[in-house]
């Protein structure tokens, strides 16, 4: 395989890859969830909405691509970009923040857990304190010696690299 195939193959095929990789990340979040038994903290499901943020967006932008609304329209492409950009930046710095306190757990203290903070405080409170973090944030989850919040951080990369090449010309 050459390195032109395999660039018109990213460009034809790169929203599709993006829809499907964040499929594959948030069924291997829910498997690692269920193999190991531990519990997602709420940074954890912050990440994992990023990853659903990616396979809506993937989902409107490869229906826009059927329609030919995107070739047609070159506002919708940079709208398209913008959105991608700003969810790739969220989970980028979601996934920092992850990493911090797994470095310094004593940065946060005990808090509650997503479905009371969900029940109990107005959204924008809830997703407040979920951004702060809780000591369950610091526990040592690992997948081949790295930290999970480690490869949310690379999945956030490579699916929004992928939209963005697949975006950024005209076929």
């Amino acid at each position: 395989m050459n390195a032109r195939f395999t660039l018109n193959f990213l460009k034809q095929r790169g929203l599709l890859l993006t829809l499907l990789g964040s499929v594959f990340i948030l069924t291997a979040a829910v498997a690692y969830e269920k193999i190991t038994g531990l519990l997602p903290c709420p940074l954890c499901w912050l990440q994992r909405g990023v990853f659903v943020s990616f396979f809506v967006l993937s989902l409107v932008a490869l229906a826009l691509n059927a329609t030919g609304l995107l070739n047609r329209l070159a506002p919708m492409r940079w709208l398209l970009m913008l959105a991608f950009a700003l969810v790739a930046v969220t989970g980028v710095g979601i996934a920092l923040r992850h990493l911090y306190i797994k470095l310094n757990p004593s940065s946060v203290g005990c808090g509650l857990d997503v479905e009371t903070l969900l029940d109990f405080f107005p959204l924008l409170e809830a997703l407040n304190q979920m951004l702060i973090g809780t000591s369950d944030c610091a526990q040592a989850a690992n997948l081949m010696a790295l930290p999970l919040p480690v490869w949310s951080l690379l999945g956030y990369l490579v699916l929004a690299s992928l939209a963005f090449y697949s975006l950024l010309r005209p076929r």
